[in-house]
Formats: C-alpha cells, structure tokens, sequence
C-alpha cells in the first residue's frame, strides 16, 4: 500500500506533519480530515512534486471560479467563521482544482493572513480587482457582500461567454463541412478530369486549371504561409517586451471601426463596476481610482486614466478628468457628475457599469447574428464556385466526347 506524506493545520491551527498509508491520494486525503485536519500539501513518498498530481497547480476557468466564488459568498452570508467555512468549502467541493485552492487559502489564513492576503498569494487565480474588492469588504466588515458582488460579476461574465460560445457553433459546423466537401471534391474530382483533358492535347478550363497550379504549387503556398505567421508570432513577441509598442497598437485597436467602439464599452464598464463596488466597500477615492485602472487592459486607455488620477489627486474633479479621455464614452462624466452632485458616486458608477454591459452584450449579440449568414454566403461563394469549376470542366468532356 503507498505512503503518502502529508502537511496539514489542525482544528487549533497548529501544523501537522506526518505520513499516512492509503490506497490513493484520495483516501489518504479523507482520513485526514476524518481526523479533523486539513490537509494543504500531500504527495506520495518517492514521487516528486512534479509527478505528484496535487501539487500540479491548474488555474480554475472562469465558470469555476465563479462558482467557488458563489458557494464562498454564501458561507460567509451565513456568519460562518472564515476558517470554519474554508473547511467546509474545502470538504463540499467536488472540483479537485477548487478543493486544492480552498485548502490553500485555509492555510495561509489559519497561519495569520487576512483573507485577502491568502488571496494574493494566488495572483494567477485572483485578479487585482477580486483582491481589492474583498480587501475593501474587510474593511467594512462585509466580506460576504463583497463576494457576493464579484460573484455577480463573474456569472455575468460565464453568462456571456457561453452564449458566444453557443452562437459559434453553428458556424463552426459550417466551417467544417465546407472543408469537407471542398477536399473531397479537390482529392477525387479534379485529379480524374484533368488527365482527359491532358491526353487529348486541349487547354484546361481557367477555374481547373488554377486549382491545379495550386495542388502542384503547395509546398511553396503553405512556405509563404508560415513566413508570414511566423512573421506576425515574431512582431507580436517583440512587441510585448516594448510597452511603447504595445501602447500605440492598444490606440490604434481603439480607433477601428466597431472593435474601438466595443473595446471602449467593454473597459469602461469594467472600470466603473471595479471603481463603483469599491467605493460601495468604503474604499477612498484615490485608492480606487488606482484599482479600477489595473482592471482595464488596453494600456493606452489604463494611461488616460492614470493621467486622470493624477488630475483628481491635484483637485479637479473626477468628472472633468474623465472627460478628457476621448475613449470613454461621454455620458460617463456626465452620470459621474450627477453622482457628484448628489453624493451617489458609487451608486451612479455602477449604473454606469450595468448599462455598458448591456450594450456590450447586445453589441456582440448582434455581431454573433452577423456571423451565420454571413459564412453561409461565404462558404456558398467559395463551393458553388468549386462546383462551377468542376461542371465547366464536366461540360469540356462532354465537348471533347461529341468531336
């Protein structure tokens, strides 16, 4: 029977530190917590942690961090006490990922650490908003609302992936039988109707022909294919080690025609649903000012703001410095100055927020609505030019066999 060694904290806190015999890391795992411990670390004895599959770290998806985040926010609603309920989180979860993460961040808490320090000892899992939010939730004293909140936010995000990623299949389909239909016509077809053309010393039909030239040609096509992909790979890579480059392409993405329009839509929202809840938890304005610009991800956009906090920290309002960005919509200096006016900053930012997620949901709706149609006009283009090829070619035999 394998050994497993084993670092737990028990009920007390303390940390434990032993071997255990067990089938499998499973069952070793449930003995221990049978004896009221909670284990953190476990591998088996000879096997080292690369090949030891708990200590294989696997960041959890979206869907699964929203969900831990969702059953989290309900322990914490409950007056749990936050190691009391880690444990149970721990021991309910059925996901290893999630079990191995509530562990985890069981153990730093039981060692000293506030929640949210647990939590950034896992960056790769936990954003800086997710970090700031439950930050500001200790704050005050809420940390269930705080979760609450970004659980929220999450199922709306997984919310809205599933449905592009629904809206794609179809097309997706499409896709895969027009490149079906067009290789069996390309590997069977064409190779047996261009030889009597051949022997009887005639042209080849202009469409046949190019698909031959191509067919004879492909060795250099799928070369200048991936000179040109690994030209793109090679820009891209520099590109990311010059921030100067990656500003100016972050601009130039916000001035295409409806990608812009949707990018500024989408970060808004995310600054003002980051900036909102935190002034919601008590945080101060400048602080979250500074949180809300780590949630948008187009540099160009993060440096207008960093700009504008600058401007409020020298005294100017947060309206009129926003109102300088020409990517941020503007309707959102004018909420923001109501909300100014009235003492309803927070409230009025996550108006704002509420309402761009609704037009970036419809935006990509309606664009999910464009991609059906047309790819099926396309693929129809493109087949229904192949199958006139071919019946060209079909109609030269029939000429060929009359002389």
């Amino acid at each position: 029977m394998p050994t497993f060694r084993y670092r737990a904290y028990s009920a007390a806190g303390d940390l434990v530190e032993g071997e255990i015999a067990a089938d499998a890391m499973e069952e070793a795992e449930d003995a221990l917590w049978r004896r009221g411990l909670t284990p953190f670390e476990t591998k088996e004895v000879g096997r080292s942690a690369f090949t030891n599959p708990i200590n294989r770290r696997r960041t959890p998806n979206l869907g699964e961090l929203a969900s831990f985040t969702r059953e989290f926010a309900t322990l914490e609603q409950a007056d749990i006490p936050l190691d009391h309920g880690l444990r149970i989180l721990a021991a309910q979860i059925p996901k290893p990922v999630l079990r191995e993460l509530a562990e985890e961040i069981l153990g730093r808490v039981v060692s000293g650490a506030s929640l949210s320090e647990a939590l950034a000892g896992r960056s790769d899992v936990f954003s800086s908003e997710y970090i700031n939010v439950v930050r500001a939730g200790e704050t005050i004293g809420n940390v269930g609302q705080a979760l609450g909140d970004l659980a929220d936010m999450l199922e709306r995000r997984v919310e809205l992936r599933s449905r592009i990623t629904s809206a794609l299949v179809y097309p997706a389909m499409l896709i895969t039988l027009a490149i079906i239909s067009t290789g069996i016509v390309l590997a069977t077809l064409v190779p047996n109707i261009a030889p009597i053309f051949l022997d009887n010393n005639r042209p080849l039909p202009s469409g046949l022909k190019f698909i031959l030239d191509a067919e004879a040609n492909w060795q250099l096509l799928a070369l200048g294919l991936f000179l040109v992909v690994a030209g793109l790979f090679l820009f891209w890579r520099a590109a990311r080690q010059r921030p100067h480059w990656m500003m100016a392409i972050d601009r130039r993405a916000l001035q295409i025609p409806f990608v812009g329009a949707l990018s500024s839509q989408l970060e808004t929202a995310r600054f003002t649903h980051t900036l909102g809840s935190l002034l919601k938890a008590g945080v101060p304005l400048l602080p979250a000012l500074e949180c809300g610009r780590t949630a948008v991800s187009n540099r160009h956009l993060g440096a207008e703001i960093e700009t504008s906090i600058e401007a409020v920290r020298g005294g100017e309002s947060l309206s009129g410095a926003l109102g300088r960005i020409e990517a941020i919509p503007k309707v959102v200096p004018q909420m923001v100055s109501l909300g100014e006016e009235t003492g309803k900053l927070d409230a009025m930012l996550l108006r704002v927020a509420a309402m761009f997620e609704k037009q970036t949901e419809r935006s990509i709706e309606r664009v999910m609505g464009l991609v059906t149609p047309t790819l099926t006009i396309l693929i129809a283009v493109v087949v229904g030019g192949l199958i006139m090829t071919v019946m060209d070619a079909v109609l030269g035999i029939n000429e060929l066999a009359t002389k």
